[in-house]
């Protein structure tokens, strides 16, 4: 696992990623499966930078289909359990040096304090405070972890 991502925007504000935080469904995997694609992406940036995936997973599936992408950590959440505990794994670590990515209201807690918030507009579509609180909407979540690894990307997008 590395470090830090460091993206300087052209206006001087400087973002130091130490943590990307994930939810599952609707955001990395579709009806609980995620692609070879995102597997892999998911294993490049977690050579990189800190990456967890926090989920109550609904299909049963996270465990399995992330048991072989190394550097990844799962926090899995009772289902009874809302928004409030994404928030508080983030609140551990250093919010501002946080970009989480989600695409549901119970991913709005931890939109409201991260440093970069990334809204995944899928196939399962996402919730409108997600969408309206997010820095960046992507189509996918290969659009955005790629955004992360190429953060070049990320400076044409949030520059002033």
């Amino acid at each position: 696992m590395g470090t830090i991502i460091t993206i300087n925007l052209p206006n001087g504000r400087q973002y130091e990623i130490q943590l990307v935080v994930f939810d599952y469904n609707g955001t990395l995997a579709e009806e609980g499966i995620i692609s070879p694609s995102v597997r892999q992406l998911l294993a490049e940036l977690a050579g990189k930078v800190r990456v967890a995936v926090i989920t109550a997973d609904t299909f049963g599936l996270a465990r399995s289909q992330l048991q072989d992408v190394p550097g990844v950590e799962l926090i899995l959440l009772d289902s009874s359990m809302d928004g409030t505990e994404k928030a508080r794994y983030v609140q551990q670590f250093s919010p501002e040096n946080t970009v989480v990515i989600g695409n549901g209201v119970n991913d709005q807690p931890m939109f409201f304090i991260a440093g970069l918030k990334i809204c995944v507009l899928g196939p399962e579509g996402a919730s409108t405070s997600v969408l309206a609180s997010a820095n960046i909407v992507v189509k996918c979540p290969e659009d955005a972890i790629q955004l992360l690894l190429n953060p070049k990307r990320l400076i044409a997008t949030l520059r002033k």
